[in-house]
């Protein structure tokens, strides 16, 4: 190979180096704005998910009120039920009774009828989360809050912190792949100068420029395969 060939093959691997490291480059920052977007759709996701959750809670506390309510007007039925059978075994009430309908048995009809409305109150009644407390019935709200809870999160995602955390993961592995577009353009920089400068340093530069190459593409592949 004559001393004229020789620059001139360099010059050539030269120019395949700077396009090669110029092409990893834009094909880093094309696949760092994908992560990107991911990132932005994880953030989307967080964003019902906490929604959703927020609905979830407004839901249970309503549910909670409903089911306590009628708990309330269960406990009323029972109570009357319970009061208005003592007075129905008393006899001095059904000899009273039998001397005056009307006036005798008034008041265990009004209590009949107040127990019978409360429990036409009870359809939303949770019969699965009653307690006994000091003797009476009362709504667990606690334990319905969790099985509700656990019940929703089954069906739906509702804490946004996976997303979030995701989506920041997603992030910085963008920057970083941003960030290796630096060491792309040193190795290019470190390649047009092995053009212009005399025999001497074009080797030395070419090692540089290489070395930073391969570092930000190894560094690249390993991203993406991860």
């Amino acid at each position: 190979m004559s001393e004229s060939e020789a620059p001139s093959k360099h010059h050539t691997i030269l120019s395949i180096l700077i396009a090669l490291a110029a092409t990893t480059g834009a094909l880093v920052s094309w696949h760092a704005s994908k992560v990107g977007g991911a990132a932005s759709g994880e953030d989307a996701k967080a964003i019902a998910a906490a929604l959703d959750e927020a609905a979830a809670e407004s839901n249970i506390a309503s549910d909670i009120f409903i089911n306590m309510t009628n708990t309330i007007h269960f406990q009323i039925h029972r109570d009357n039920s319970r009061a208005a059978q003592e007075e129905l075994n008393n006899a001095a009430v059904r000899e009273a009774g039998r001397k005056n309908t009307s006036a005798g048995f008034r008041w265990i009809y009004e209590r009949f009828l107040e127990s019978a409305l409360a429990n036409a109150r009870l359809p939303y009644l949770n019969f699965d989360f009653l307690k006994t407390e000091g003797g009476r019935r009362t709504f667990d709200r606690e334990r319905y809050y969790q099985a509700r809870r656990s019940e929703l999160e089954m069906e739906k995602a509702l804490d946004p912190a996976p997303f979030i955390e995701r989506s920041a993961a997603k992030r910085r592995e963008a920057n970083l792949l941003v960030s290796l577009n630096a060491l792309f353009a040193a190795a290019i920089f470190c390649f047009t100068a092995a053009l212009k400068i005399e025999q001497r340093g074009k080797l030395v530069w070419t090692a540089v420029g290489a070395l930073m190459y391969l570092a930000g593409a190894g560094l690249a592949l390993a991203r993406v395969l991860a």
